[in-house]
């Protein structure tokens, strides 16, 4: 590989964590303030569409380069990027906890049957 194509690669998988870092936090920001909002459809509404559009603007920018590597480059660096930072949201924030932290005694799993 010659260094210009490393400099693409490493641009993209920089694009694409910068990308997922926006995503996770403006996703964090939405959900602290949710629960206070007066329209909440509208808050959740309008950051899902911000946050969509940017990392969509991301990737369509990387994808005029025409090199198909730079946008797995994007990509991994966006999968990095949102693990750990949901990841480090979990264990710093109490209130936010992934689904699979919350166990549920075994007799509210269950289907109650009807007498």
């Amino acid at each position: 590989m010659k260094m210009n194509e490393w400099i693409g690669l490493t641009g993209g998988f920089l694009a694409g964590a910068a990308a997922a870092a926006f995503f996770v936090a403006s996703l964090w920001w939405t959900t602290v303030r949710l629960p206070a909002s007066r329209q909440p459809w509208l808050l959740l509404g309008g950051s899902a569409l911000l946050r969509m559009a940017v990392v969509l603007g991301v990737l369509g920018v990387l994808a005029r380069s025409g090199d198909w590597r730079i946008l797995v480059a994007a990509a991994m660096g966006f999968a990095l990027i949102r693990t750990v930072g949901v990841c480090t949201i979990a264990q710093r924030d109490s209130s936010f906890q992934l689904a699979s932290a919350q166990t549920l005694p075994a007799e509210k799993l269950r289907p109650r049957s009807k007498p």
